[in-house]
């Protein structure tokens, strides 16, 4: 007699579909992870400029507000005025100590006609007898918006106002308001700035 075999004896192991349906799925996940890991870079590459550029952003600031608050009150110096500003400039005489104890002219200005629009600020000895060549520093490039208010008044009985100018006054302003942007076209709080030596 014959033996018949038992079928529901089978050798382990997996058949070829349920291998092909192993490796897919592992596929899948694979690819998936791959996506998000891709994501979460693209994250931290995108919160590293953000950060990168608030640094910059802070830096900036503070170096205009350190050459603002030691803003000299003297009338007028060597027949310029100690203080005048323009909507895209500002020109004052500065007690700074960094570059050497003495009194400066400190210019602050925006240059659109130049390719890279950048944001100088530039400093030289007010002494005629010092030299004559102001050290330049390029705070800024690529500057989309640049403008500056003051707020003041411009004789000792009028009411205090913003004013896009500051031309012709014996005094500096109370406070200097800065709106400054880059070309990134996202909208910044105005730097506001008191000036301590204002009358």
């Amino acid at each position: 007699m014959r033996q018949r075999r038992n079928t529901s004896d089978h050798s382990a192991g997996f058949t070829l579909v349920e291998l092909a349906v192993a490796l897919t799925l592992a596929g899948l996940v694979s690819v998936i992870l791959l996506y998000g890991v891709r994501f979460s870079v693209l994250g931290l590459d995108r919160l590293s400029r953000h950060a990168e550029e608030v640094d910059d952003r802070r830096s900036i600031e503070a170096l205009i507000r350190r050459s603002l608050q030691s803003v000299a009150a003297i009338p007028v110096f060597e027949g310029a005025a100690s203080f005048a500003g323009g909507p895209t400039s500002v020109k004052f005489l500065s007690l700074a100590e960094d570059g050497g104890p003495g009194l400066y002219r400190v210019e602050l200005a925006f240059d659109g006609a130049r390719r890279d629009r950048p944001l100088i600020l530039s400093r030289r000895l007010a002494d005629p007898t010092g030299s004559a060549r102001p050290q330049q520093s390029v705070l800024a490039r690529n500057v989309a918006l640049f403008q500056i208010a003051y707020f003041g008044a411009v004789s000792p009985g009028a009411e205090p106002a913003w004013l896009g100018r500051w031309d012709g006054v014996a005094y500096p302003p109370k406070l200097v308001r800065i709106m400054f942007s880059g070309m990134d076209g996202r909208e910044r709080p105005p730097i506001v700035i008191r000036l301590w030596n204002a009358g």
